[in-house]
């Protein structure tokens, strides 16, 4: 009778228990913004080319929920894009992915680069330049940022209002002229958003509708871009890294200065030159009179995340926002935020040096380069092959990953965060000698 209820028991389990797998079945192949235009369907799957790895033929799609990992061989057919060497090129760009399932892999078909530009005229495209040109001459051209809030909030070109391309219908009413012989300049980061928007307007009729196409990664190049307080105030209550710049002359700012602000007087700034974080992308927020000109100089020095507060310090104060009276700090001290699942370089040598017992190094790299050199005590499953073998995975213990780039790295932790199984990866280029030694090379 026991061994009966046993059986029984059994196969409800095995019923009511989702194969390993079966999760990401259900998770949508659509990113939300392809809804506009797009219906979700079975074996396909639209979105954002984040990464390809050339050695394992693995892609890494975004598709704004989640990530996916695809492999490509030599029967996947590609359109709109004339070798999978050229992929590299088209990293944040759309893509639809057409592919076949088989033992939890994901092998593509046919990839197809979505060339929604090809739907915006040529004399409706805009450079910097004619942007720039465009505003001057019409002075009620509107231009309007389709990014999400929040990186709009980080940073957006001056003047330009926020209408999300993902969220269009919902909040064109509240943004768009009821003249619909406005100029209209839609940008973003050079993707999808921007020409979707600007599509979406034309449809509501709107005559003079324009595609910044470069977007804002152009801009920031060699402009400065403004930083909205609601973003500044939530930067300082989490702790989020960036560096606020205080210009006024010492006097004023002891006298109350923006809670975290580092005051530079703009006279000092070639003094100050050496104490600027080496990593270019750096946010780096200036305020105070002569702010514009500050930003001018940050951005010939190299910074590509340069920007400005619209607010002085008194209507900062006035709004209510974190303020500080006193002497402010005069250096800066800019600590970066890793990538989520990202393990330090520091902590990364720590643990090879310690070979604690509870950590196992993962290294994803193919055979040949293992063969060149690997690091004592580490495991090596290929990235092309973890989806079939993560029972060789040793329970209970924590996984640091690692490739040669970390590249292959950051789609294992993918594959491995699918699989319900936590790691970190090395997210750093790491050249490994014959005799296990190894140099990291970390980003300036």
């Amino acid at each position: 009778m026991k061994k009966i209820l046993l059986v029984i028991i059994v196969a409800l389990l095995a019923i009511s228990l989702p194969a390993f797998g079966a999760e990401d079945v259900k998770r949508p192949t659509l990113a939300p913004l392809c809804k506009n235009c797009h219906q979700p369907d079975s074996n396909m799957m639209r979105g954002f080319l984040e990464n390809i790895a050339y050695r394992s033929n693995t892609i890494q799609m975004d598709l704004m929920t989640h990530k996916e990992i695809v492999k490509f061989n030599d029967c996947t057919v590609l359109k709109n894009v004339g070798s999978i060497d050229e992929l590299k090129n088209y990293k944040g760009k759309g893509f639809r992915i057409i592919f076949d399932e088989k033992n939890g892999e994901k092998i593509a078909v046919m990839i197809t680069r979505f060339d929604i530009l090809k739907s915006i005229l040529p004399q409706e495209k805009l450079t910097k330049e004619d942007l720039k040109k465009l505003m001057a001459e019409k002075k009620n051209t509107m231009l309007i940022d389709a990014r999400p809030p929040m990186v709009y909030q980080a940073g957006h070109i001056p003047g330009a209002k926020l209408l999300p391309a993902p969220d269009f219908d919902k909040y064109y009413p509240q943004v768009l002229p009821q003249d619909k012989n406005t100029p209209l300049v839609f940008y973003c980061v050079g993707g999808c958003l921007s020409p979707t928007a600007a599509m979406r307007a034309k449809s509501l009729g709107y005559k003079n509708v324009y595609v910044y196409t470069e977007g804002f990664p152009d801009w920031s190049a060699t402009e400065y871009a403004v930083t909205a307080p609601v973003w500044l105030k939530t930067a300082i209550e989490k702790d989020m890294p960036y560096v606020l710049i205080d210009v006024r002359p010492k006097a004023e700012v002891a006298a109350g200065h923006i809670k975290t602000a580092v005051s530079i007087p703009i006279a000092e700034m070639d003094v100050a030159k050496a104490g600027f974080p080496k990593q270019k992308n750096a946010p780096l927020i200036f305020y105070g009179k002569g702010k514009e000109d500050a930003a001018k100089k940050a951005l010939s020095w190299g910074y590509k995340a340069v920007r400005i507060l619209p607010y002085d310090y008194a209507e900062w104060k006035q709004a209510g926002n974190p303020v500080a009276t006193g002497a402010a700090a005069t250096t800066i001290n800019y600590v970066p935020k890793p990538k989520p699942g990202t393990i330090s370089p520091a902590e990364f040598k720590q643990i090879v040096a310690k070979s604690p017992l509870d950590t196992v190094i993962l290294d994803v790299r193919n055979a040949d380069e293992v063969a060149e050199g690997r690091i004592r005590n580490s495991i090596n499953i290929p990235n092309d092959e973890l989806i079939h073998r993560l029972k060789e995975i040793p329970a209970g213990k924590k996984i640091v990953i690692h490739c040669s780039t970390g590249v292959r790295a950051e789609m294992a932790y993918n594959t491995l965060k699918a699989a319900k199984i936590e790691s970190r990866y090395l997210d750093n280029k790491i050249d490994i000698k014959k005799d296990g030694t190894f140099v990291i090379t970390e980003e300036q």
